[in-house]
């Protein structure tokens, strides 16, 4: 007999998710089948047993800790000064070929090297405008202390 339809009614009952219709066909069942009785009941108490279990979740905890520890710290810091060397090397390279290669190529037309010259240091000055704010409020944080 295939029992691979009524294992998928039996978790429909014990789960609440089962139809009248599911429910009698699968009470038919039950009334001859052993097997199927000794499953319902298995998922009964596996159920009632991670009903009554509580999850502690000591992320929360480990993480908090692990942001407070001096290795931690060291790790982001270095991290920080290899990237912000990376950064300044390539945008200094950068910007020296931009300048040498672009802004002082006589055969782009003058109008379209400055207007590539405003755009870029619009985008730079709005960049630093939006990092310095979100610094700003970050520090002013009136909900720091509420945990989420």
């Amino acid at each position: 007999m295939n029992h691979e339809y009524y294992k998928i009614l039996l978790e429909k009952k014990v789960n609440g998710t089962i139809s009248s219709s599911e429910s009698e066909t699968l009470e038919k069942h039950l009334s001859v089948c052993e097997e199927c009785r000794n499953d319902l009941k298995e998922v009964e108490n596996m159920n009632k047993l991670l009903e009554n279990h509580n999850y502690v979740s000591p992320e929360d905890i480990l993480w908090e800790n692990y942001k407070e520890s001096i290795y931690a710290k060291i790790e982001r810091g270095v991290g920080w000064i290899f990237f912000s060397v990376g950064s300044i090397l390539l945008i200094t390279i950068g910007l020296f070929y931009f300048i040498k290669d672009f802004l002082l190529d006589n055969k782009i037309n003058i109008i379209i090297r400055l207007g590539t010259g405003l755009l870029i240091i619009g985008v730079v000055v709005l960049l630093v405008s939006v990092i310095r704010e979100r610094i700003f409020f970050n520090k002013h944080e009136r909900y720091k202390e509420v945990k989420k």
